[in-house]
């Protein structure tokens, strides 16, 4: 990801242009076919149905992601509670994912794990199979 500026902060989602495109296909076909009599029915159908598995598809990615920033920030917060002073810094070091998989771990094993996965860069799955007392994240969509 480019470094952020002034210049780069903007943001353009790409699927839901995307979206865009595929409904405003669907509307011209209607239009046409009603104004004009073109026999576009079976494309502007195709253009709707796109545009509404495009938009599912979007739906399902914003969720998860907003999701992963919701648990990285608990995961920050609950390590800062937790944790000695100065522990919760091996976050830092850890990716994204990594940080998600944390989260099931029980506050026993949480500085301890938290350690190990920065020292040995331990995948998720690795992380995952680490925990010994899980807690449960019933909340997960």
């Amino acid at each position: 990801m480019a470094e952020q500026s002034y210049e780069h902060h903007t943001h353009r989602p790409i699927p839901t242009t995307i979206v865009g495109l595929f409904a405003l296909t669907a509307l011209v076909l209607m239009i046409g076919q009603m104004a004009f009599g073109w026999q576009t029915r079976d494309w502007a159908i195709l253009a709707v149905i796109s545009a509404v598995f495009q938009l599912g598809g979007i739906s399902r990615l914003y969720t998860i992601n907003l999701q992963d920033r919701i648990i990285m920030l608990e995961t920050k917060v609950r390590c800062a509670e937790v944790l000695p002073a100065g522990q919760d810094a091996n976050l830092a070091k850890l990716s994204k994912r990594q940080i998600v998989a944390l989260r099931f771990a029980s506050d026993e094993e949480l500085g301890s794990l938290l350690e190990k996965a920065a020292r040995e860069n331990l995948s998720p799955k690795d992380i995952k199979a680490s925990i010994k007392t899980w807690r449960p994240d019933p909340y997960r969509t």
